[in-house]
Protein backbone atom coordinates (compact mmCIF):
# COMPACT_ATOMS: atom_id res chain seq x y z
CA UNK A 1 0.00 0.00 0.00
CA UNK A 2 1.28 3.18 -0.83
CA UNK A 3 -0.52 6.67 -0.28
CA UNK A 4 -1.02 9.54 -3.20
CA UNK A 5 -1.55 12.79 -1.11
CA UNK A 6 -2.27 16.22 -3.08
CA UNK A 7 -1.85 19.42 -0.70
CA UNK A 8 -3.96 21.92 -2.61
CA UNK A 9 -3.61 25.79 -1.74
CA UNK A 10 -7.04 27.66 -2.08
CA UNK A 11 -7.74 31.47 -2.54
CA UNK A 12 -11.07 32.66 -0.35
CA UNK A 13 -12.65 33.44 -3.04
CA UNK A 14 -13.39 30.42 -4.65
CA UNK A 15 -12.94 28.26 -1.69
CA UNK A 16 -16.84 26.96 -1.74
CA UNK A 17 -16.98 26.50 -5.33
CA UNK A 18 -13.87 24.48 -5.12
CA UNK A 19 -15.10 22.77 -2.12
CA UNK A 20 -18.53 21.78 -3.94
CA UNK A 21 -16.77 20.26 -6.70
CA UNK A 22 -13.87 18.38 -4.95
CA UNK A 23 -16.15 15.62 -4.04
CA UNK A 24 -17.18 14.68 -7.27
CA UNK A 25 -13.49 14.88 -8.23
CA UNK A 26 -12.39 12.64 -5.49
CA UNK A 27 -14.83 9.83 -6.55
CA UNK A 28 -13.57 9.78 -10.25
CA UNK A 29 -10.27 9.14 -8.65
CA UNK A 30 -11.89 6.70 -6.72
CA UNK A 31 -12.67 4.65 -9.80
CA UNK A 32 -8.99 3.90 -10.82
CA UNK A 33 -7.44 0.73 -10.69
CA UNK A 34 -5.96 0.25 -7.27
CA UNK A 35 -7.43 3.43 -5.83
CA UNK A 36 -8.66 2.15 -2.50
CA UNK A 37 -9.84 4.60 0.17
CA UNK A 38 -9.30 8.75 0.54
CA UNK A 39 -9.35 11.05 3.00
CA UNK A 40 -9.76 14.99 2.66
CA UNK A 41 -7.86 16.89 5.91
CA UNK A 42 -8.26 20.23 6.38
CA UNK A 43 -5.12 22.30 7.36
CA UNK A 44 -4.28 25.08 9.57
CA UNK A 45 -2.50 27.84 7.52
CA UNK A 46 -0.53 29.47 10.49
CA UNK A 47 0.90 25.89 11.66
CA UNK A 48 2.80 26.10 8.12
CA UNK A 49 3.33 29.54 7.61
CA UNK A 50 1.02 30.39 4.87
CA UNK A 51 -1.48 33.31 4.52
CA UNK A 52 -4.29 32.82 6.76
CA UNK A 53 -6.72 33.83 4.06
CA UNK A 54 -5.73 30.55 1.90
CA UNK A 55 -7.76 27.55 2.49
CA UNK A 56 -5.37 24.51 2.93
CA UNK A 57 -6.50 20.54 2.11
CA UNK A 58 -4.93 17.49 1.88
CA UNK A 59 -6.24 14.75 0.39
CA UNK A 60 -4.51 11.47 0.29
CA UNK A 61 -5.69 8.76 -1.53
CA UNK A 62 -4.66 5.24 -0.97
CA UNK A 63 -3.27 2.83 -3.79
CA UNK A 64 -2.99 -0.97 -3.74
CA UNK A 65 0.58 -0.68 -5.07
CA UNK A 66 2.97 1.54 -7.06
CA UNK A 67 2.05 -0.16 -10.15
CA UNK A 68 -1.64 1.38 -9.81
CA UNK A 69 0.33 4.88 -9.20
CA UNK A 70 1.99 4.61 -12.14
CA UNK A 71 -1.34 3.22 -14.33
CA UNK A 72 -2.96 6.81 -12.92
CA UNK A 73 0.11 8.68 -13.60
CA UNK A 74 0.75 7.67 -17.01
CA UNK A 75 -2.82 7.53 -18.27
CA UNK A 76 -5.39 10.01 -16.70
CA UNK A 77 -3.41 12.03 -14.41
CA UNK A 78 -3.03 14.98 -17.23
CA UNK A 79 -6.98 14.84 -17.35
CA UNK A 80 -7.79 15.14 -13.52
CA UNK A 81 -5.34 18.24 -13.74
CA UNK A 82 -6.78 19.81 -16.28
CA UNK A 83 -10.36 19.64 -14.73
CA UNK A 84 -9.32 21.67 -12.03
CA UNK A 85 -7.44 23.98 -13.90
CA UNK A 86 -10.24 24.56 -16.50
CA UNK A 87 -12.74 25.41 -13.57
CA UNK A 88 -10.61 26.82 -11.53
CA UNK A 89 -7.69 28.71 -13.15
CA UNK A 90 -4.05 28.41 -11.82
CA UNK A 91 -4.16 31.67 -10.31
CA UNK A 92 -6.36 30.99 -7.52
CA UNK A 93 -5.38 27.62 -6.27
CA UNK A 94 -1.65 25.31 -6.00
CA UNK A 95 -1.47 21.76 -5.92
CA UNK A 96 1.66 19.83 -4.83
CA UNK A 97 1.82 16.39 -4.77
CA UNK A 98 3.73 13.89 -3.05
CA UNK A 99 4.12 10.12 -2.91
CA UNK A 100 4.26 7.78 0.89
CA UNK A 101 5.60 4.66 1.41
CA UNK A 102 4.96 2.70 4.43
CA UNK A 103 8.07 1.87 6.55
CA UNK A 104 5.46 -0.08 9.53
CA UNK A 105 2.57 -0.72 10.50
CA UNK A 106 0.43 0.29 13.18
CA UNK A 107 2.20 -1.74 16.16
CA UNK A 108 5.41 -2.61 14.16
CA UNK A 109 7.19 1.10 15.60
CA UNK A 110 9.70 0.00 17.69
CA UNK A 111 10.04 3.11 20.72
Amino acid sequence: MIIYEVNLEVDESIKFKYAGWLPSHIEKMMTMPGFMNAYWFFREPQFEGKDPKKTLWTIQYFLKDQESLDHYLNGKAKEMRQEALDLFGSEHFKAERRVLYPLAGAGEVNT
